[in-house]
């Protein structure tokens, strides 16, 4: 076999081939190639991905269900395909195009449905043979952890400490940026320490510890709540400009060092009303906050409005606005890891005060009358809170539900 027999073999085998002959302009084309091929396999993974589940199924129901969702997408998918794909084809090349695109369309038509039962099987085996792990560990109170797709033995305390790593994390993160820090025992100078004293707060407290004092003082003298005292508007306005003031980080620094300003007030009444404590104080959610959280209206209408303050409404016409507005609202605007840790942390936050609240009569250190008693003259005083009826039954229903769950899971032989 000659030099170039034996080049030309290894081109087109694929293997050791010589680029060094390549010009710079074929040299490109093949590493557009290349890169088109690549472009191309992760898509196709990434639609492959999104139509069937291979995930790993806790027991034999879960992987019948994701049996089931494979089946389903893979048979939709080839209908659609067998539709779409003539008309697309016609569309580009007319005739030859269409039944171009037919051919296409049979085809997938049939591989989808046919890739869906394959995996939809495997998956159906997979969990038949994760039955007895399964068992095993639901027996030893062991969990189904949906990220890792393992099964774990839960700790609320662990969690908690995870969730504190995240926001200490976070927390050093805009300190490094120019942030303010948390306070220490020792209080922190600064020029006037008025709007500090009018919340009870030190010098030196966090963001957290000025917003749950705000709560505090706010439901003291909200309007609404004090109609009997004429000077509450007034009391409430002050101490909404202290919060503002307070609760921000840049006018917080310039309060420290330079004192109150001439416009301090003016500026700071626009914005005086909080969101959060407003929905808290007109629905009276404080008090059921240890079992519900905070609310979710007050949650994402304080994101909304903080985000919609940082946006510069001369650069931004009213439909832009508008679709700003509607983004933040839907959650498009907001960070999903911080969302999703935020959500944790309302979580954990309820368990733990169930976990407490629950403790003394589990040790025996409180009878049982004693317990119901106390209980009972809590739903009271909910119950006199606005919307109160409603958040008791929620609130008496969803934990009626759950240790229904529990009790079933436990006793079920499965």
């Amino acid at each position: 076999m000659s030099s170039k027999q034996l080049d030309d073999s290894k081109a087109g085998s694929g293997v050791g081939y010589d680029t060094s002959k390549l010009t710079d302009e074929e040299l490109a084309i093949k590493a557009q190639e290349e890169l088109n091929m690549e472009g191309e396999m992760q898509e196709a993974s990434e639609v492959f991905n999104s139509l069937f589940s291979t995930r790993k199924p806790k027991d034999f129901s879960a992987g019948l269900s994701s049996a089931t969702k494979s089946i389903g997408k893979g048979v939709l998918a080839g209908a659609v395909s067998l539709v779409a794909q003539p008309i697309a084809g016609a569309q580009q090349e007319g005739t030859k195009g269409f039944f171009k695109g037919l051919a296409t369309g049979v085809a997938s038509a049939v591989a989808l449905p046919l890739t869906g039962v394959c995996v939809g099987a495997y998956q159906v085996a997979r969990g038949a043979g994760n039955q007895k792990e399964a068992n095993d560990a639901s027996r030893q109170g062991m969990q189904w952890d949906t990220e890792k797709r393992a099964w774990i033995f839960y700790f609320l305390n662990k969690e908690k400490e995870e969730i504190e790593e995240w926001e200490m994390k976070k927390q050093q993160g805009k300190t490094a940026s120019g942030g303010a820090a948390g306070g220490s025992l020792n209080e922190k100078k600064v020029k006037d320490r008025e709007y500090y004293d009018l919340l009870g707060v030190s010098t030196n407290a966090t963001p957290g510890e000025i917003k749950k004092a705000y709560y505090k003082e706010a439901r003291k003298v909200h309007p609404d709540k004090c109609q009997n005292d004429p000077e509450a508007a007034q009391k409430f306005q002050t101490l909404g400009a202290a919060y503002q003031i307070l609760s921000n980080e840049q006018t917080r620094e310039s309060y420290d060092k330079n004192g109150k300003s001439e416009n301090e007030n003016a500026d700071a009444l626009v914005n005086a009303i909080d969101t959060t404590v407003f929905f808290n104080v007109m629905f009276g959610s404080t008090l059921v906050e240890p079992y519900i959280g905070e609310l979710w209206i007050a949650s994402i209408a304080d994101f909304v409005m903080k985000d919609m303050a940082n946006q510069d409404p001369a650069k931004m016409n009213e439909s832009q606005m508008s679709d700003q507005f509607q983004d933040n609202l839907s959650g498009k605007g907001v960070d999903t890891e911080e969302a999703k840790m935020r959500q944790a942390k309302r979580e954990v936050k309820i368990a733990i005060y169930l976990r407490d609240k629950i403790q003394s009569i589990m040790d025996g250190k409180v009878a049982e009358d004693d317990f119901a008693a106390m209980t009972q003259m809590e739903a009271f005083k909910i119950a006199d809170g606005s919307f109160g009826t409603t958040f008791l039954t929620m609130i008496g229903f969803q934990l009626q539900v759950e240790a229904e769950e529990y009790i079933g899971f436990r006793n079920s032989i499965v």
